[in-house]
Order: C-alpha cells, then structure tokens, then sequence
C-alpha cells in the first residue's frame, strides 16, 4: 500500500466512524424521517417564513413551527386553535 492509498483508507476510516457516530446519536434521541407532500402554495409560505427568519434548513423551520405552537397550546388553547385556522 503506498501513501496515497493509506491516506485514502485512513479518511474511508474516519468518514464511516463519523457516520456511525450521528447514526447512534441519532437513534439515541428516538430521530425518524418524516415523509411531507406539499403543494406550491405551501411551498411558497415555507420559503417566505426560512427568508423571514433567515434560516437555511427546511427541516428547522418545521420544526420550530411544531415546538412553538406546542407551547402556545399549552399557554392557551384558544390561541392556537386561532393560529392553525386557515
């Protein structure tokens, strides 16, 4: 094995460490796929709120969304029930 190849198998070492690495992490935290279809318009309020909010991640935004009308839930009832009429 000459330099190059043993520079090589050191990074296939260290890259599927890492990976296994986030893939314990993430099971230890209960993390899973979750499968969303939306339409245009729903895709064009979810791009103006990560602009709004200057967040890069779909997936943050989601998120977000979900622990924040969580909490006004538990504040009041009547608020999110406001907050999720369309």
């Amino acid at each position: 094995m000459d330099k190059q190849e043993k520079k090589r198998e050191a990074a296939r070492l260290r890259k599927r460490k890492q990976r296994e690495r986030q893939r314990a992490w993430k099971q230890a935290r209960g993390a899973e796929n979750l499968n969303l279809e939306i339409y245009k318009g729903t895709r064009a309020c979810l791009e103006e709120l990560m602009t709004g909010l200057d967040y890069t991640e779909q997936a943050e935004v989601i998120t977000r969304l979900i622990h924040g009308a969580h909490r006004l839930m538990e504040r009041d009832k009547s608020q999110i029930e406001e907050f999720l009429k369309v």
